[in-house]
């Protein structure tokens, strides 16, 4: 859909508003709508030729969490008095600036963005949780543009949550409970169950989706135990994520609170410095605050200093994880329907990044092979078990030669496997086994063409799709484009199939319910509990019934089941 008739009607007569409840008159161009949190003004903007959308930014959907709300559950937003401008984003969640010894944005940052086409009857609403490692980036409209989904006949609606510490510290005890920046997703989607109706979405279709640490959070939410949680959104999409990969879940925490408490003279005892902690300025958690290349080697194959954890059984607040992630896959499954993904070529975001700044990597590697062996196999440094694990990962996708510039494709690909592809194959058999009778989609993007921009950024020049490559085929992403991508380009044909599958999902909860001559006619096919079944988008759409990767997967399945004294320790 390009342009809807409303949007018409009211440019044409400038009247027909007055027949909508919700919407106000007084200026056509920036609607007024009436929510049962309060009146917002919006916008009017372009998505191409004769095509446009409403947009709502910077609208508060909690408390602010400062002060004695600092480490505490959001509190749901109070609504507020006369009309809201929605014109501008509200805050970022504060953040490392990109400009060296700066910071961005506020601890007063609980916002969201509504972006639509129509303001009238009920269509999907499509909730989107961005990435960023948990400690970095918005869901403002300069990283994720609403143009392309929009035209789908969705809602979308765009969140921040809190970041860094502020967002996930935890005591492991009462003190503080962790996964604060976990709880704002799902206030958020609260809010909007209860709010979204007035902007003409269906808050009985609510689809979730993210990617990275955004797709960690959305496979966190399905797990989640939270009441009502059933009841918030009816279908999740995970893109280069879940809760079981390396970085994503912290089974210590109690380490870094305790570092930082320490750092600032606090001590180490969480009943007292908590408290202390909840006095200081916010900037002053920001050197605490991983930006991505100062976490030590080996980076992201090991846990982040703030991320989701096991909240105590005697927590004060309402908790949401209770148990570890494959514990809650196990037990719980997807009671939603579930897409779960990757790019090809995941770790060459790490890894170009990693020859330009630290020439120490691979150095570190040949010295301490034991960095090859994954943490969650619990295998102890130096044991023979370590070694036959080291050496069988060196000689599979190196051929045992050292580390060095001439084997950095074969290095990519082993990182692209450790830090994503193992873990989100595992989640899907885990699925799989645990609600075979709820759909479960898998594929795996693998285009490489002109709107693959963060390839272009890093300098990439092997096959493939890196990762958050595919976020330019979904989203209008201003600060990526680095030159105009010709209008006769196939990648606009592949971000149009990824944007009206994806759409397909959110409507239908299957994202090929029919034959399409956009989509090739293809079926995707249901994943199974063996990781067979899945689509993978390159130039072409491809129903797989096989699995993906098969003979580097077989490795990691074989030595976990030969050498793992702990599997899945996440």
């Amino acid at each position: 859909m390009r342009v809807s008739w409303q949007m018409l009607v009211y440019v044409l007569l400038g009247v027909s508003c007055k027949l909508v409840p919700s919407v106000l008159c007084e200026d056509t161009s920036r609607p007024t709508i009436t929510s049962p949190a309060g009146q917002v003004q919006g916008t009017t903007e372009s998505c191409g030729l004769f095509c446009s959308y409403y947009s709502f930014k910077g609208i508060p959907y909690a408390e602010p969490p400062v002060g004695a709300r600092r480490f505490r559950n959001p509190v749901p937003h109070g609504g507020w008095a006369g009309v809201r401008d929605g014109a501008t984003h509200g805050s970022d969640c504060l953040q490392v600036s990109q400009i060296p010894g700066q910071v961005r944005g506020s601890e007063d940052c609980l916002f969201l963005n509504i972006y639509t086409q129509q303001l009238v009857g009920q269509r999907p609403v499509m909730v989107w949780i961005h990435g960023g490692g948990y400690g970095a980036n918005s869901g403002n409209s300069d990283e994720y543009g609403p143009e392309k989904l929009v035209q789908e006949n969705v809602v979308l609606i765009t969140i921040n949550y809190r970041l860094g510490a502020l967002g996930f510290l935890s005591t492991g005890d009462r003190y503080a409970q962790g996964n604060w920046g976990l709880k704002d997703c799902l206030q958020a989607l609260r809010w909007i169950r209860a709010n979204i109706a007035a902007f003409g979405g269906d808050p009985n279709n609510v689809t979730l989706f993210g990617n990275s640490a955004g797709a960690a959070l959305v496979h966190l939410l399905v797990l989640a135990d939270a009441p009502a949680s059933e009841e918030l959104f009816h279908r999740a999409i995970a893109q280069s994520s879940t809760t079981l990969v390396p970085y994503a879940f912290q089974p210590r925490p109690r380490f870094y609170a305790d570092r930082i408490a320490a750092t600032l003279g606090f001590g180490t005892d969480s009943s007292t410095y908590v408290e202390q902690l909840r006095s200081i300025p916010a900037e002053q958690f920001i050197p605490f605050q991983e930006a991505a290349f100062t976490i030590p080697v080996p980076r992201f194959l090991r846990p982040l200093d703030f991320g989701p954890v096991v909240e105590p059984i005697d927590a004060p607040e309402e908790t949401v994880v209770r148990q570890r992630p494959v514990e809650l896959i196990r037990e719980r499954g997807h009671r939603v329907p579930f897409m779960v993904g990757y790019t090809d070529l995941e770790g060459a975001f790490f890894t170009a990044l990693e020859n330009a700044i630290d020439p120490t990597v691979k150095p570190q590697f040949n010295a301490n092979p034991h960095l090859l062996v994954p943490f969650f196999w619990n295998v102890t440094a130096g044991s023979a078990a370590s070694g036959q694990i080291s050496d069988a990962f060196r000689s599979h996708y190196w051929q045992g030669r050292p580390l060095d510039a001439s084997v950095d494709y074969e290095w990519t690909v082993y990182q692209s496997d450790h830090q994503f592809l193992f873990s989100i194959d595992q989640t899907v058999r885990l699925h799989a086994q645990a609600s075979p009778s709820v759909p479960l989609y898998y594929y795996q993007f693998a285009y490489d063409g002109d709107l693959n921009l963060y390839k272009k950024i890093f300098g990439v020049t092997y096959p493939g799709a890196i990762h958050t490559d595919e976020l330019p085929y979904q989203f209008h992403i201003q600060a990526a484009m680095l030159e105009a991508v010709s209008p006769t380009s196939h990648a606009h044909t592949v971000s149009s199939r990824v944007v009206r599958m994806w759409a397909n999902f959110a409507r239908t909860g299957n994202p090929t319910p029919s034959q399409e001559a956009l989509l090739q006619n293809v079926q995707w096919p249901v994943a199974r509990s063996d990781g067979s079944g899945y689509l993978s988008i390159g130039h072409d759409l491809l129903a797989s019934q096989q699995t993906p990767n098969p003979s580097r997967m077989s490795l990691w399945y074989n030595l976990q089941q030969t050498y793992a004294n702990a599997p899945f320790e996440v």
